[in-house]
């Protein structure tokens, strides 16, 4: 049905993301919050046409793991795996490189193969991740901060009267009940924070640089940054990329 197909895997620490590739073109996506949910997807891609290569970024390795043992047990493709050590489009200045999240060099590496210049990367997920890469390339960092999940979880286990809340945008400057309150702190707060951080890092920066936004809660920051560059799967391109750039060895 399709040309030779390659697997891409981003296991997260919410969910696990997949993409099905035929050279540039990304022909299905899917995403699943257990192995079992995943491994039935991945399952009926291989009975359509065979996958040649799998390609994994994870940041979760027991999860990875166990979708990996799932997989072999249907296809015997050989796997990718994306680190710090293999051939990247960019130079890391990240200390040490190999602390470096896969998920975050993946989506970096996309972004500067796709567009010259610097670069800011938002990946809005369990956690938000903006990322850093300068007009020679080298990347040079970022901020890791909690997402809105996080946020909310962590007022309501760690207060005695705080409830967890709908993450729902409110309207307004402020919350007129401590539900709307809530809202404002940890929806606004999370969009507020990340747009400090971005201010911030532009103005270190030589040059105006591409801003581009991915992850689940991208939402949350696409009204405040119209010039950004939305790619909902920005990690599943790095990972193709990054497996282009390292063949498989004969």
């Amino acid at each position: 049905m399709f040309r030779s197909t390659w697997l891409t895997i981003d296991v997260g620490n919410s969910s696990t993301k997949i993409g099905l590739f035929s050279g540039d073109d990304l022909l299905k996506t899917a995403n699943g919050d257990s192995a079992e949910e995943v491994l039935e997807v991945i399952s009926d891609w291989q009975a359509e046409s065979p996958i040649m290569r799998i390609g994994l970024c994870s940041v979760v390795p027991q999860q990875s793991d166990l979708l990996l043992s799932g997989i072999h047990q249907f296809s015997g493709a050989p796997v990718f795996r994306v680190d710090s050590g293999v051939k990247l489009p960019l130079q890391i200045g990240h200390t040490p490189a190999e602390t470096l999240g896969p998920d975050r060099l993946a989506a970096a590496c996309y972004a500067v193969y796709k567009k010259s210049g610097a670069h800011i990367i938002i990946d809005a997920g369990t956690a938000i991740t903006i990322d850093v890469v300068n007009e020679n390339k080298t990347f040079l960092g970022g901020v890791i901060m909690p997402g809105p999940v996080i946020a909310n979880l962590a007022l309501a286990n760690y207060t005695a009267q705080l409830p967890e809340i709908p993450l729902t945008l409110p309207d307004g400057a402020l919350g007129h009940s401590t539900v709307d309150a809530l809202r404002h702190g940890v929806v606004h707060g999370t969009a507020d924070a990340a747009m400090g951080a971005i201010v911030r890092i532009t103005e270190s920066l030589a040059s105006t640089p591409t801003i581009t936004l991915t992850g689940g809660w991208h939402s949350l920051l696409v009204d405040k940054i119209p010039q950004a560059r939305i790619d909902p799967h920005l990690v599943l391109h790095g990972i193709r990329l990054l497996m282009h750039l390292n063949p498989q060895p004969a």
